[in-house]
């Protein structure tokens, strides 16, 4: 049978599940403590004394609550950086483009450069007011990336890159904003993740 520590630590692990690696490091480090404080208790070894031990730590709850906002924080830092580094290789490939269609001829409607060039600055517009203002929130990150993701498909659209035969450098400037969108988009969506759960461990707490 699981004694009071065992229980209040897989209690942790499981609050904090949706972080594996801080779950596993912040059980073996709450558990040492634990043992440790119970082993310090006049009455041990007993139920009373890891009882005593874990009243005197904090609920689980709460302590998971704490490790999670922690976890966001981090989360929220990846992600931005990950913005960031998104919108410099996305620059840089719009201006390869623009370098090309020059010597190409640009035959594409209005709309795609429209879509192309003012969704970029949209993203970084709400990019930059919400690194200053709203680093925690989810909403700038998300408008972010539908934008970036609107430019994307435009440019490559205007381009017609793989009808016409682009060159190499143009290619692999489009190849890298579509591979950071990806891990820009599963930042985001861990991020909203992790928000979600930190919320529901508050109330909890």
């Amino acid at each position: 049978m699981a004694g009071v520590i065992d229980g209040y630590v897989a209690t942790l692990r499981r609050e904090l599940e949706f972080e594996p690696a801080l779950a596993r490091r912040m059980a073996e480090e709450v558990e040492a403590h634990l043992w440790e404080a119970a082993e310090a208790d006049p009455a041990w070894p007993s139920p009373d004394a890891e009882r005593r031990a874990v009243a005197r730590f904090g609920l689980a709850g709460e302590i998971a609550a704490q490790f999670a906002v922690d976890a966001v924080n981090r989360q929220a830092k990846r992600t931005w950086m990950m913005l960031l580094a998104t919108i410099v290789v996305t620059f840089i490939a719009m201006r390869l483009r623009v370098m090309w269609l020059a010597d190409f001829g640009d035959a594409m409607s209005a709309l795609a450069p429209l879509i192309d060039r003012y969704a970029f600055v949209a993203a970084l517009a709400v990019g930059a007011l919400g690194w200053f203002a709203f680093r925690k929130s989810l909403l700038p990150l998300a408008i972010c990336l539908v934008t970036l993701v609107a430019s994307i498909a435009a440019g490559i659209l205007r381009a017609r890159l793989f009808v016409d035969g682009a060159p190499m450098h143009v290619l692999l400037g489009a190849a890298g904003e579509v591979a950071l969108i990806g891990l820009l988009s599963f930042h985001v969506v861990g991020l909203a993740r992790r928000l979600k759960r930190t919320a529901t461990l508050r109330r909890i707490g």
